[in-house]
């Protein structure tokens, strides 16, 4: 099913969240059922912060007593950002039905089509407020602490490869999670990554750690529509965690090396131009926060 148009971005509305038979989506994920200006109905993949999010709106909606539809602005491949837009009693009519044909038929019908391209364009002027709030975040965010932990030291990290490095160059870049593994416990979170020297690392972390960090960079990343990495540096009473905003090409850059490593298992890679800048910002950073 194509989910994507060429000439613009395929902006949605939100219907309800789905489950899938037997479908075990990993943590922070869920399906919504949603259908496109073209009638086509479809259930996403999201991140439940986006979901939250729009429920944030959404109460807000209710406490006024005001009728709502619930959007999806599409801000990358498969990426939306929620927003609540009030509606009258005959978007709502049109709104109850969509829904009823999205359940019963997942298809939409003709008649129904108009009103449902009016309601995703009551988006517009949201999506130009959030590209007029990126261009603005884009010259007043810096780099920042998500999480500066002074209990969390060196000895809670333990690195398995590389055997043939001793010791690891900080700030590390975290590059993705890992599957757990026997010797992995419960409470602990593999994760690839590459060290300051530009070579990768399996280490664990503790996972409750990893995963407010993550919550964090999520409804940053959300709010913003820009992209960030996660890094581990030194701080002056132990480890801090902290987000790196980065461009899309470094971002690609870092997702192939994490891919490779997937494929091969080979910690032994060439760092890129773009991975290699993403590792100089990440030391002028550390500086920064230590001064």
């Amino acid at each position: 099913m194509k989910l994507f148009r060429s000439n613009g971005p395929n902006d949605v509305i939100f219907l309800e969240p789905v489950r899938k038979t037997g479908e075990n989506l990993p943590k922070g994920k869920m399906r919504m059922l949603c259908c496109d200006v073209e009638g086509k109905v479809y259930a996403v993949i999201t991140n439940t912060t986006v979901y939250k999010l729009a429920m944030d709106s959404v109460a807000k909606m209710e406490s006024n007593n005001k009728d709502y539809a619930t959007l999806g602005l599409e801000i990358g491949p498969g990426n939306f950002l929620p927003l609540v837009v009030e509606i009258g009693p005959k978007e709502v009519w049109t709104l109850e039905h969509i829904l009823n044909h999205a359940r019963k038929r997942g298809v939409i019908p003709n008649v129904l089509k108009k009103e449902l391209r009016q309601i995703i364009k009551l988006g517009e002027p949201g999506r130009k407020g959030k590209k007029a709030e990126k261009r603005k975040n884009a010259l007043t965010v810096t780099p920042g602490v998500l999480a500066r932990l002074p209990y969390y030291s060196e000895r809670d990290i333990e690195f398995s490869m590389p055997i043939y490095k001793a010791f690891h160059s900080y700030p590390l870049i975290v590059l993705n999670r890992l599957p757990s593994d026997r010797q992995n416990p419960h409470d602990a979170q593999r994760l690839l990554i590459m060290d300051s020297d530009g070579d990768l690392a399996v280490i664990k972390v503790p996972l409750k750690l990893m995963a407010k960090s993550e919550k964090r960079l999520e409804e940053w990343a959300v709010k913003t529509d820009m992209h960030a990495c996660i890094t581990i540096g030194r701080g002056a009473k132990g480890l801090d965690i902290n987000y790196l905003m980065i461009s899309q090409p470094q971002k690609k850059a870092l997702d192939m090396m994490a891919r490779r490593f997937e494929e091969t298992g080979n910690g032994e890679q060439s760092v890129t131009t773009a991975a290699k800048k993403i590792l100089i910002q990440a030391r002028d950073m550390s500086v920064s926060l230590t001064d």
